[in-house]
Formats: structure tokens, C-alpha cells, sequence
């Protein structure tokens, strides 16, 4: 099953994001999020947050709401995270939670992660940007006009790569060192394997 969870940061073209739900998604709202959801013209089944960012002025009659506490050790974007997860969530679609704070922003980068490590593929995405991760293996297909960066969450050995301009194999990547950034494909999927850690793919236009 796959879900939606849509945060409250920025949403420019909500035209983007509508034609990527289906109409079997779970879509959840994290607090105000439900304002994006409007702006991208979907209904929310469910709306987890503590409100202190709004005051739930808009949230649709028919979503089932969950009230947080204001003080608590999980932000409103885990919970729903974990909500989604709950439910039998095998991949999440994150919209949304890109803003003009990056302690949030860095937080759902963080949560990518967490949702690997329980077999859960999280796609981060905006109008420019998709980013997920990965253990052992992936295929990429190409999207046009996009770039493909690497970034290893920690220490990554035995990177190895086809169908992108700059070839690895047998590669080592680590924090601290982005060579990574900015490759581009030359067929129309690319295979990427690793031998351990989790490698970070983001794939990002101007």
C-alpha cells in the first residue's frame, strides 16, 4: 500500500502533486499540512498534529483528526510517519516538508532513513527534487532534465555504477566528501549497488 503524507512547508505548483496520488493512497496531513492538501485539491483521511501552527480552521469534516501534545519527543511529520507505517505502508510519498527551517527540513531527511531501516521507501519530492535511499541495490529510470547525486549517509564501500557520465566501481564514498553531486545518466535506467551502509539518491532539476 502506498501513502501520501503531506507536510505544511512549501507547495508552488500544486498541479505537481496532484497528478502523482491515486485514488487508492492513503493521504495523511501532518498539523497544517491539510492547507497544502487544499491547494493541491485532495482530501486527507487523516490529520495528526498538536495545532499549534493553526488552529484547524479548514480541516475537512469527513478526516479523522489526531491531537498531539504541544510537548513531546516525536514532531507531527514522524508521527504521521509512523501512522502511514502502521497502517501497511510499503512506500510513503512526502510532499511538503521542504520550508525555510532546516532543522525540519534535515528531520525529514532523517526520517527517509528510519523508514528504510523498517522496509519502508519514503520518496521526499518537490517540484525539483526527489530524494530516497537505499541499501544493496537500485534501478533508476531517467528523467529528463534531471541530475543524480550521491551522498552516503555514513562511510559506503564497494560502490559501483552503470548507466550514468561518471562510472564507479568498487568506489568508496564518505560524509565529507560530495563527489557524488551532479552525475548524469546515459542510458535509460541506471543500476547502482553498494556492499554496505545506506546511500543516499537524490535526482534534482534547476
Amino acid at each position: 500500500m502506498r501513502a501520501i503524507v503531506i507536510a505544511g512547508g512549501t507547495i508552488g505548483d500544486p498541479a505537481f502533486y496532484k497528478e502523482k496520488i491515486k485514488s487508492e493512497d492513503l493521504v495523511i496531513c501532518a498539523d497544517r499540512g491539510y492547507v497544502n492538501a487544499a491547494k493541491i485539491g485532495v482530501t486527507p483521511q487523516c490529520v495528526i498534529g498538536d495545532f499549534d501552527s493553526s488552529c484547524r480552521e479548514g480541516v475537512p469534516e469527513s478526516a479523522c483528526v489526531i491531537t498531539l501534545p504541544v510537548e513531546k519527543d516525536k514532531t507531527d511529520l514522524h508521527e504521521c510517519i509512523l501512522y502511514a507505517m502502521e497502517k501497511g505502508a510499503d512506500e510513503i510519498l512526502l510532499f511538503g516538508a521542504r520550508g525555510t527551517r532546516l532543522d525540519h527540513s534535515m528531520a525529514a531527511v532523517s526520517l527517509v532513513y528510519m523508514g528504510l531501516m523498517q522496509g519502508v521507501t519514503i520518496r521526499l519530492m518537490d517540484e525539483h527534487n526527489e530524494m530516497f535511499m537505499f541499501k544493496d541495490r537500485v534501478q533508476i529510470a531517467k528523467k529528463e532534465g534531471y541530475k543524480l547525486s550521491l551522498l552516503p549517509v555514513t562511510k559506503v564501500k564497494g560502490i559501483t555504477t552503470s548507466g550514468l557520465y561518471y562510472s564507479l566501481s568498487d568506489a568508496e564514498m564518505d560524509w565529507g566528501d560530495p563527489y557524488g553531486v551532479s552525475n548524469e545518466f546515459t542510458e535509460e535506467m541506471a543500476c547502482i549497488t553498494i556492499c554496505e551502509s545506506v546511500m543516499m539518491v537524490m535526482l534534482s532539476r534547476d
